[in-house]
């Protein structure tokens, strides 16, 4: 299910509807309308943040315990823009919740009203600063990661901190149930969080690939990259150099001889060229 709001698309996810409708019918008007309202707050927050820095917003998902937005080519931009957008959802949602409790320890709202509204815009603005995919702390901790490791090797490592958070809130659930408080939430939450964490994970190569394609576009529209170089061996499989590259700059691969003598220099361009036509099953020598 989606609708449009301005020119971005809305698409409702089914466990989000699942939750909402069941929240309803069990009575939990204040938690529902608390947890949309910090939801609302979290993605409007990216959306705002993403527009001061022109960086356009194709869909904005909602699901159980966030949201997540679609941008085209979202890795391309600069990190400091990435993290300023990714930073922004958790901003709104601690600086709405300061606004809260500010009315209510004034005595301009009644605490009791407040709690409900004070407690999700917490939860949910501290959650998604954990450093685990696909929360926005995981993607801020993968975007630091690659600067020192492949891109693919850094979305896998945030995405199992993702998945041992799952099995932390599931293990979460069971200790409180023996203690009789059960809390569905962190099951679904915990459930939720592992299917996520392993779609970026197993998306990972494919994602990466697609932005490597687009780096000539984004070249010609920016003018301009930074640069970066690697030295490899001719032996050396061309995925195994082409998996260690990173969206954000733009490389050239120095191939050298067993003797350390410079065989060619190709772009990164140059190769991706020839991969389209002779796949990934090839050597760096096969590019001389």
């Amino acid at each position: 299910m989606f609708f449009l709001i301005g020119k971005v698309k809305v698409r409702l996810h089914f466990l989000f509807i699942a939750i909402v409708v069941a929240g309803l019918f069990g009575g939990a008007y204040k938690e529902i309308i608390a947890a949309l309202l910090a939801i609302l707050v979290h993605e409007i927050s990216h959306v705002l943040a993403a527009q001061m820095l022109d960086i356009k917003v194709d869909e904005l998902e909602l699901l159980p315990f966030g949201g997540r937005i679609y941008i085209k080519m979202f890795y391309q931009y600069s990190r400091e823009c990435e993290v300023l957008v990714l930073l922004a959802g958790p901003a709104g949602n601690l600086l709405l919740a300061a606004v809260f409790m500010s009315l209510a320890y004034n005595g301009l709202i009644p605490y009791g009203i407040m709690y409900f509204f004070i407690r999700y815009q917490l939860i949910l603005g501290l959650f998604n600063m954990l450093p685990a995919l696909p929360l926005d702390g995981g993607k801020i901790f993968m975007l630091w990661l690659s600067q020192t490791v492949s891109f693919i090797k850094a979305v896998r490592i945030a995405a199992r901190v993702g998945k041992v958070l799952a099995f932390f809130l599931l293990a979460l659930f069971l200790v409180m149930a023996a203690n009789s408080n059960l809390s569905p939430a962190l099951v679904v939450t915990g459930i939720f969080l592992f299917w996520a964490a392993s779609d970026e994970e197993r998306h990972a190569p494919l994602m990466f690939m697609s932005y490597m394609a687009h780096k000539k576009e984004n070249l010609i529209e920016k003018g301009v990259l930074p640069v970066q170089s690697i030295v490899a061996f001719v032996k050396v499989p061309v995925k195994q150099v082409i998996f260690r590259l990173n969206p954000q700059n733009f490389y050239l691969v120095y191939i050298i001889d067993n003797n350390n003598r410079l065989k060619k220099c190709l772009t990164e361009t140059e190769i991706f060229d020839t991969i389209i036509e002779k796949g990934l099953d090839i050597k760096l020598e096969d590019l001389l």
